[in-house]
C-alpha cells in the first residue's frame, strides 16, 4: 500500500506485525533534563494540540512527546513508552486525549499528556486519524478502510471498519456522534453514530485529503494538490475553495472567522473569512525546505496558536501574524 510521509517523497510500507498489551499498562512520563528550547528540536512533528492557553501538546516520529507549559517558549520531552510514529491526537479537554500511529497503535491520558497507557485497538493496521467526540465517545481511523469505534474512552475498542479498501487519514467528531472521515482519492464519509455506521458524501475534490478539522457544523478538509473543501451543513454538502497553490496541504485549522492550513515545502494559508478564501503567506526562503505538518489555533478572539513540522520546525500565530 502506497502511503504518504509527510515531506517530498512517499514510500511504501509494509504492514509488520506487532504485540498489543492489554490490559492497558502506564508507558510514558517526563523524561529527565533541561527543558528544550524550540531551537532543540530535532524531530518530525505530525500532530499537535492546544490544552490550554499555556499548555501545549506535539508528537511525530520514534514515538516522540513533547509538551510545554509556557505557551511554548520551552518544552519537556515525554516519554511515550513506544518507538512507532504517532500521526495524530484528539484531545475533549485540557486533560483527557488519545494518539494513534503505526501498527494500530492507540495511546491515552488522562492527566494532560504527563503519562499515556496504550489501549488494545483490535487491529494492527495503521492508524492514521483519531477523533473524539467527549471522554467517552471516539473513533480511529487508517489503512485499507479501517475503523475502529469506543464507547467508553477507549478501555475497548471495536471494528467498523468500511467496506471498501480506501486509506482514511483523518477523522473528526461532533459531541452529538456526527462526524466525517475523509480519505485518498477526495473520498468523504458521514457517520450519524460516532463511527459505527457511515455513508459517503459527495465530494467536489478528486485528490487525496490528508487532513481535517470541524468548528460548529462545519467541517474543512484539505489535501493533495493545495485541495480544500468546506462544509456548512454537517458535511452533507461540500464546496472546493481555489487555494491558489499546488503544494499538498498536511493540517488545518479554523475557529469562527480564523483559518490556518500549513504542508509541504512550507506552504502556509490564512483565512479571515471562516474558510472561504485562503492567501498564501510568504514564508521565509530557508522554511521552505521544510514541510508542516501540524497546526492549532486556541480560539478566534485569541488568534494565537503554532505549527510544526520536518526536523523539528515550529512557527508561533500571534494575533494572525507568523513569528518563525
Amino acid at each position: 500500500m502506497i502511503k504518504r510521509v509527510l515531506g517530498l517523497v512517499w514510500v511504501v510500507v509494509v504492514l509488520g506485525s506487532m504485540a498489543v498489551i492489554y490490559p492497558p499498562v502506564p508507558l510514558g512520563a517526563e523524561v529527565s533534563g533541561p527543558a528544550l528550547q524550540v531551537t532543540d528540536l530535532r524531530e518530525n512533528i505530525f500532530c499537535s494540540a492546544l490544552l490550554t492557553e499555556s499548555v501545549y501538546l506535539m508528537a511525530g516520529d520514534r514515538g516522540k512527546v513533547f509538551r510545554s507549559e509556557d505557551a511554548g517558549k520551552t518544552w519537556k520531552e515525554i516519554s511515550s513508552g513506544v518507538r512507532q510514529p504517532l500521526y495524530s491526537v484528539s484531545f475533549v479537554d485540557s486533560q483527557r486525549g488519545w494518539m494513534c500511529g503505526k501498527s494500530g497503535l492507540i495511546l491515552a491520558t488522562t492527566d494532560g499528556g504527563l503519562t499515556w497507557t496504550k489501549q488494545d485497538s483490535k487491529t494492527e493496521k495503521h492508524l492514521l486519524g483519531v477523533g473524539f467526540a467527549n471522554a467517552q465517545l471516539g473513533c480511529a481511523v487508517g489503512d485499507w478502510g479501517e475503523v475502529v469505534v469506543t464507547s467508553d474512552g477507549g478501555a475497548s475498542w471495536q471494528e467498523a471498519s468500511m467496506p471498501e479498501d480506501v486509506v482514511l487519514y483523518a477523522v473528526s467528531l461532533a459531541e452529538s456522534g456526527k462526524g466525517v472521515a475523509v480519505g485518498e482519492f477526495g473520498r468523504i464519509f458521514r457517520t450519524p453514530d460516532a463511527g459505527k455506521t457511515w455513508e459517503g458524501a459527495p465530494s467536489a475534490l478528486e485528490s487525496s485529503l490528508f487532513a481535517l478539522c470541524q468548528d460548529g457544523e462545519s467541517f474543512y478538509a484539505a489535501g493533495l494538490d493545495g485541495g480544500l473543501v468546506y462544509s456548512r451543513d454537517g458535511g452533507q454538502s461540500w464546496q472546493k475553495v481555489d487555494t491558489g497553490v499546488t503544494e499538498p496541504l498536511y493540517a488545518i485549522t479554523v475557529k469562527g472567522t480564523e483559518g490556518w492550513a500549513t504542508g509541504d515545502v512550507g506552504t502556509v494559508l490564512h483565512s479571515t473569512d471562516a474558510g472561504a478564501s485562503w492567501q498564501a503567506l510568504d514564508v521565509p526562503a530557508r522554511k521552505r525546505l521544510f514541510w508542516i505538518g501540524a497546526v492549532n489555533l486556541a480560539n478566534a478572539s485569541r488568534m494565537v496558536g503554532f505549527g510544526a513540522g520536518a526536523n523539528g520546525l515550529y512557527v508561533e500565530i500571534q494575533q494572525g501574524q507568523l513569528v518563525w
